[in-house]
């Protein structure tokens, strides 16, 4: 299915004003994240791109600048603005995740980057010193700054009978972050919806997760994989999850995911699990953890 003329011209009205507003938004973002406060709090910088003061420590997953995806998007003092940060998790190498131009700009900052293997060697090519890096394992668990990181082995795969391995994807790495008697879990982008897979179910406050129902299936009437991202989110038995990974500008329209998408999780949820507390965040969004 090919999006209309209208929907185009539209998406890129919308684009032109994402852009325009970018620095406000950042600002914004920025002064929230560095005020005091006791609140465990995140808070979205871009689509599955977060900042997080958790028991008063400063750290992110995943950070990116807009420009990464949005070359109209003005550029903003990353270095000045994000000194605080204690310390980086980094996920996969996929560039709505990955920022390498951010990493460059950081490098010189007293910031440990928790940095899985398969990244190790872009890193390093950004600037980064071995001093500034741990290389997590997995269910090996690293604490910094009296936080608690628990790296695990992602699910960013999907079944594809057309690949010699049978499978496509890249390695990921998802995280369980516990703060103050609170676990949050992280899984990152996750392509095949087997809640079995994933250690610490049922044993977590809540999970982040990302939107994504089906390889170029944004534009139909029900994805394929809605029914399976919803059961996904009942099999996790986390009293409150939080879908990520909407508006991410850097697509194109059939692997888009809007707020109509939620939604659509939201209403076929709710027949499954009226009990869980289910909502979405996007870039801007502050999340109460």
């Amino acid at each position: 299915m090919l999006p209309s003329i209208e929907f185009q011209a539209r998406l890129q009205a919308r684009k032109a004003e994402v852009s325009a507003a970018y620095p406000a938004l950042w600002s914004r973002i920025i002064q929230e994240w560095k005020s005091p406060g006791p609140a465990n709090r995140a808070w979205l910088l871009y689509s599955a791109n977060y900042l997080f003061r958790t028991d008063g420590v400063r750290w992110a997953l995943d950070p990116l600048t807009l420009d990464q995806r949005l070359p109209s998007a003005p550029a903003v003092n990353a270095a000045k603005d994000l000194k605080d940060l204690a310390f980086v998790l980094l996920t996969h190498r996929h560039k709505d995740h990955f920022d390498l131009g951010l990493i460059r700009a950081l490098r010189r900052l007293p910031i440990l980057w928790i940095v899985p293997p398969d990244l190790l060697e872009p890193v390093r090519g950004a600037g980064l010193s071995m001093r500034q890096i741990i290389v997590p394992r997995p269910m090996e668990k690293v604490e910094i700054e009296g936080l608690h990181i628990t790296p695990f082995e992602g699910q960013h795969w999907e079944v594809d009978p057309g690949k010699p391995e049978g499978r496509r994807g890249v390695p990921s790495t998802g995280y369980l972050a516990e703060f103050t008697g609170r676990r949050w879990l992280f899984p990152g982008d996750i392509r095949t919806y087997d809640a079995s897979q994933l250690p610490f179910c049922g044993d977590v406050d809540g999970v982040v997760l990302h939107l994504w129902l089906g390889r170029a299936a944004a534009l139909l009437e029900k994805p394929p994989l809605l029914d399976a991202f919803c059961r996904f989110c009942r099999d996790l038995h986390a009293p409150r999850v939080v879908v990520t990974h909407l508006l991410e500008w850097g697509r194109q329209p059939s692997e888009l995911w809007l707020d109509s998408h939620f939604e659509l999780v939201r209403q076929q949820l709710y027949t499954l699990s009226s009990r869980l507390s289910l909502t979405s965040a996007v870039m801007g969004t502050s999340v109460d953890l």
